[in-house]
C-alpha cells in the first residue's frame, strides 16, 4: 500500500554570505493515512524547514537541492508554481506556529477560513461557502459560530485563533496536515484541549498528520513514530512507545533526560544537554552530535554515520548504538 506522503532523502541548502547552510540534510521517512508522525528537536534542529521543504515554501536563495517528495504518486518538488498551490489546502493543508499572528487582524474570521474554498473551488457562493464555515467552527469546538463568524482575530482567544486555524486547515478536505508546534502560544490547559481536538478530527476524518514539536510530553500523548531530528538530520526514528522504552542515540538520551518523569526518584535531578547545537555553515566532522555528547569515541570525530536500522523499525545515526544504556548516559553526563 502507498504513504499518504513518502520523503526520500530530501535535502535543503540555504546560500549565506557565511557559507550554504544545509537546514535539511538526507531526511527520509513516510506518513500513512490515519498515523500521527512526530518531528521533535531542539529549535533550530530542521523540523520547520522539513515542513517547508515538503510544501515549496522555502524562500529564496534557499532551495530544495536532492531528494524527493512524493504524494498521491507525484513527486512535489517537480511541480511548477502554480500546481504547488492546487497542492497547497486541498491535498496538504497546514497549521501554523503562532496562529494569532497568522491571521490578518483587518479581515473577519469567517472570510479567512473560507478564502481556501473558494480559491479551490470548494464551494462555489458565498453563501455556501458561510455554511461550511459555520459547520467547520462548530466542528472545532468554537461556540456560537453563526454569530462568531463575524468578529475579528482580536476579539477571540489564543485558544480560540488556533481553532480558527485549524477550520481552515480543515476547510478543502485535505488527506494530509503538517502541524507546525499548534501548541507553543498556549498554556498548558489549552494545550491539552487543542492536541485533543486534533487527535479526534484526524481519527475521525482519517486523516495523515505530521506533528512537528519541540515537547516530548505532546510525542507521548499524540503519536504513532516519531523522527528525532539534529542539525538537519534524523538521528533516531522508531514507534513512540519504543523511544521512550529504550532509546538507541545519545541525543534522544539527553532529551528524555531534561523531562521529568513521575516513575522515577523524586530527589532525581534534570540534565541538561550541555553545549549548543552547531553551525551549520561549518559542522563539526563526522556525527553532528559529537561536540556534546558525553559518549563520543574517537570513531564519532572522523566516521560519519548513517542512519541505519538497528532492530525492526528502529533506526538510528550512531557507531556506539549497541553500547547505548541509559545508566551509561547518566554515569556519563553526572
Amino acid at each position: 500500500m502507498m504513504a499518504l506522503l513518502d520523503i526520500r532523502h530530501l535535502t535543503t541548502q540555504i546560500p549565506t554570505p557565511r557559507g550554504t547552510l544545509t537546514v535539511v540534510d538526507d531526511v527520509s521517512f513516510t506518513v500513512d493515512a490515519g498515523e500521527c508522525f512526530g518531528l521533535v528537536g531542539e529549535s533550530g534542529s530542521g523540523k520547520s524547514m522539513t515542513i517547508k521543504s515538503i510544501l515549496g515554501l522555502i524562500p529564496p536563495p534557499g532551495r530544495v537541492t536532492g531528494g524527493a517528495v512524493l504524494h498521491d504518486g507525484q513527486d512535489l518538488t517537480l511541480l511548477s508554481p502554480r500546481a504547488m498551490n492546487a497542492i497547497r489546502g486541498r491535498g496538504i493543508a497546514t497549521i501554523v506556529q503562532d496562529a494569532s499572528s497568522a491571521l490578518n487582524p483587518v479581515l473577519r474570521i469567517g472570510k479567512q477560513i473560507a478564502e481556501s474554498m473558494l480559491e479551490h473551488g470548494i464551494v462555489r457562493t458565498r453563501a455556501e461557502a458561510r455554511a461550511r464555515v459555520i459547520d467547520l467552527m462548530a466542528k472545532v469546538g468554537i461556540p456560537a459560530p453563526e454569530t462568531r463568524i463575524d468578529d475579528y482575530p482580536h476579539q477571540f482567544s489564543g485558544g480560540m485563533c488556533q481553532r480558527v486555524v485549524i477550520a481552515a486547515a480543515l476547510s478543502c478536505n485535505p488527506e494530509l496536515i503538517l502541524a507546525d508546534e499548534p501548541t507553543t502560544a498556549l498554556d498548558v490547559t489549552i494545550q491539552d484541549q487543542i492536541l485533543k481536538l486534533l487527535l479526534a478530527l484526524q481519527h475521525d476524518l482519517g486523516l495523515g498528520l505530521v506533528l512537528v514539536t519541540h515537547d516530548l510530553g505532546v510525542v507521548a500523548q499524540t503519536c504513532q513514530r516519531v523522527a528525532v531530528m539534529y542539525a538537519g538530520q534524523i538521528v533516531e526514528m522508531v514507534g513512540t512507545a519504543d523511544l521512550f522504552r529504550q532509546p538507541r542515540h545519545p541525543y534522544t538520551m539527553g532529551l528524555l533526560n531534561c523531562v521529568p518523569r513521575l516513575d522515577g526518584p523524586a530527589d532525581k535531578r534534570l540534565t541538561p544537554i550541555p553545549g549548543a547545537p552547531p553551525d551549520l555553515a561549518h559542522p563539526p566532522s563526522g556525527c553532528r552530535f559529537h561536540p556534546r555528547c558525553p559518549l563520543a569515541a574517537d570513531a564519532c570525530r572522523s566516521g560519519k554515520p548513517t542512519l541505519t536500522e538497528v532492530s525492526p523499525g528502529h533506526l538510528s545515526r550512531c557507531i556506539r548504538q549497541d553500547a547505548l544504556t541509559a545508566d551509561l548516559w547518566e554515569t556519563a553526563v553526572a
